[in-house]
């Protein structure tokens, strides 16, 4: 009987609960297949010796019927025969031997109730356990995922550092890479000023002197008209 019953408290909530542990379903998934089949053998072999208990049980009610017939037939026999006192004898005989057909029956009724719960429990296991590998692809497709989403989860929401997530430590990053890139450009601005005042010097010069040079021209021209 505690056979029966610890195989009787195996449900689909305790399935539930054991895939949604804590631990990981690729390793539990088949622990607790494992589990449920030496249930199911477990079972198996309790409802296989309760059939036989009923078995020993009736064959023993159905002894003790033939011979309360058998007991009947010599009484009736006896007095048939003018034997009163054999008569008695078997019916005497017949009497204990109904009372212990009652008895007998006792047992075969808690054979049968004890048999009915574990046809009923190795048959429930049976069909979890059926049930169980249909959806096993389905359970552990969806702990994949939900594994999946909470390790990106964690990536992406994670404390780097005691300031602040990933997240923001690539905003800061991008905001220091801005920062030198600024600088940068102001430095490359400020030496592009350097070199444009260099030319405009130099422009500047090449001006003055044509100007100069065009100012001899007329000078000479003018010079040459006078004469």
């Amino acid at each position: 009987m505690g056979l029966i019953q610890r195989l009787k408290r195996i449900t689909s909530a305790r399935i539930e609960s054991f895939l949604s542990s804590v631990e990981d379903p690729e390793v539990l998934f088949p622990q607790l297949v494992r589990e449920m089949e030496d249930q199911v053998r477990a079972a198996t072999e309790a409802e296989a010796k309760a059939k036989a208990a009923v078995k020993h049980a009736q064959r023993d009610v159905d002894q003790l019927r033939e011979k309360i017939e058998y007991y009947g037939i010599g009484a009736k026999k006896a007095i048939d025969g003018g034997d009163e006192g054999m008569a008695r004898e078997a019916i005497s005989a017949q009497l204990n031997v109904e009372e212990a057909l009652e008895r007998k029956q006792a047992v075969l009724e808690r054979a049968d109730d004890v048999y009915e719960d574990a046809r009923s429990a190795r048959e429930r296991i049976q069909r979890q356990l059926e049930e169980l590998r249909a959806k096993k692809d389905e359970i552990l497709t969806r702990a994949r995922v939900a594994k999946n989403q909470l390790e990106i989860q964690r990536t992406v929401s994670g404390p780097v550092t005691s300031s602040g997530s990933i997240l923001d430590a690539i905003e800061r990053l991008e905001s220091r890479i801005e920062e030198q890139e600024a600088e940068l450009e102001i430095q490359q601005a400020a030496s592009g000023d350097v070199d444009a005042s260099l030319d405009e010097r130099l422009d500047a010069m090449a001006d003055t002197t044509a100007v100069d040079e065009r100012l001899a021209a007329l000078k000479r021209k003018i010079a040459e008209d006078k004469q």
